[in-house]
């Protein structure tokens, strides 16, 4: 059996601003006795993320649960906040039916929804 080489494309090198780095520098920032406001602190730790390639987007809350319908049939329901995400056997057939409901105008207008790789509800651009 041969020996093969493998010669990477791209030298592995350790980044400049190291994850060790960056929890150190979390820790000076929310331990230190300064009376900083929130804003600055926040500030301070979304720069910190930013520098080691995670810049801080906010998180949704989601929640996953399964019923029975009335017919005893199972229903998956998943809430994000202000959308609702409904899976259920078609009343109509043997099919899934696929609900999905927005509390808001801003929440539909944000939504995407794919199927397969597909785009079936595109994300609509905020104008500035």
């Amino acid at each position: 059996m041969s020996v093969r080489t493998v010669t990477p494309l791209r030298p592995l090198t350790e980044p400049a601003y190291t994850t060790d780095a960056a929890l150190n520098d979390i820790h000076t920032i929310v331990t230190r006795r300064a009376t900083a406001q929130a804003g600055e602190l926040v500030a301070e730790l979304a720069e910190v993320l930013t520098r080691t390639g995670r810049p801080m987007v906010a998180a949704r809350d989601i929640a996953v649960s399964a019923t029975e319908n009335s017919q005893g049939w199972p229903v998956g329901c998943v809430e994000a906040e202000a959308t609702t995400v409904y899976v259920r056997q078609d009343p109509a057939g043997d099919g899934l039916l696929v609900e999905v409901t927005t509390a808001t105008a801003a929440e539909a207008a944000a939504l995407s929804v794919t199927l397969d790789g597909h785009t079936l509800h595109p994300r609509v651009p905020h104008a500035a």
